[in-house]
């Protein structure tokens, strides 16, 4: 049986809720940052499928669509030897075909392990990744700046959105150079980073090391804190930069090009 999320009763949502929870148990230590919820699809997601028997799930699929060309599939089985992927996928390509949508990527989820053979009529290719990248902030905060003679002033500020984020920004000689958000969580012991950017007049110039160490210095009073961000296979100047800062990967997720086969 294949359903849509605005045809779930509060029963068969409570049954996927606890699956959920039951893989990302499973899953890393930062799946509740770096993978979605599926159960927030619900309303994020733009289709929701999932088979079942008469009394428990058996599969589930999201449809996340980023923009009117694109769409991002994700899949859980929860039920081995079932094989509820394969209806599942077959109803959600056409249902992004119905709407237009030929661009659609199959995510690997690191917490939702399923075999691609098993879907009949469907072609994958890989096409890239993103990485959930973590590093200790007594690590960064040791880290040696080039240019270090500058005279670098970093401001920070709340978030005036009031999302719980802090904005950093790095200035040189009054001119603001680069610039990056913060989420603190767990007391301080953890934080996320997120849109990192550096002006290009500015780049290649130690910028973004120097405001990352300022921030590890904030952080670093707490024993074992680390900063966690996401990055994507297809920026590979930010990659090489995290890495090169000794940031390695906690969770990896791969996309895959996704086609109905020939005949299908």
């Amino acid at each position: 049986m294949i359903r849509m999320a605005n045809r779930l009763t509060r029963w068969e949502q409570k049954r996927l809720q606890k699956k959920t929870e039951e893989a990302k148990r499973r899953g890393g230590v930062s799946a509740s940052l770096f993978l979605e919820n599926e159960m927030n699809a619900l309303s994020d997601a733009d289709c929701f499928f999932f088979s079942k028997s008469r009394l428990r799930p058996e599969g589930l699929l999201t449809v996340f669509f980023p923009d009117e060309e694109h769409a991002e599939i994700t899949v859980a089985e929860f039920v081995p030897g079932k094989n509820a992927v394969s209806p599942l996928f077959l109803r959600a390509l056409k249902e992004c075909h119905r709407v237009g949508v030929n661009q659609i990527h199959t995510v690997r989820n690191p917490v939702y392990e399923f075999d691609f053979g098993k879907v009949d009529g469907v072609n994958f290719t890989y096409d890239w990744s993103e990485y959930m990248l973590c590093n200790e902030m007594c690590v960064l905060a040791a880290k040696e700046v080039r240019d270090a003679e500058q005279n670098f002033s970093i401001k920070k500020e709340a978030s005036p959105e009031g999302d719980g984020t802090v904005r950093y920004a790095l200035s040189v000689a009054g001119q603001e150079a680069a610039e990056c958000r913060i989420l603190p969580m767990d007391g301080g012991k953890q934080c996320y980073l997120f849109g990192l950017k550096t002006k290009e007049a500015f780049r290649r110039k130690g910028m973004a090391t120097a405001l990352l160490k300022a921030i590890a210095g904030d952080y670093v009073q707490y024993e074992g804190a680390i900063m966690r961000l996401q990055v994507s296979s297809r920026n590979e100047p930010a990659e090489h930069l995290y890495r090169k800062l000794g940031f390695r990967t906690e969770e990896q997720r791969d996309y895959f090009k996704t086609e109905v086969s020939d005949g299908k």
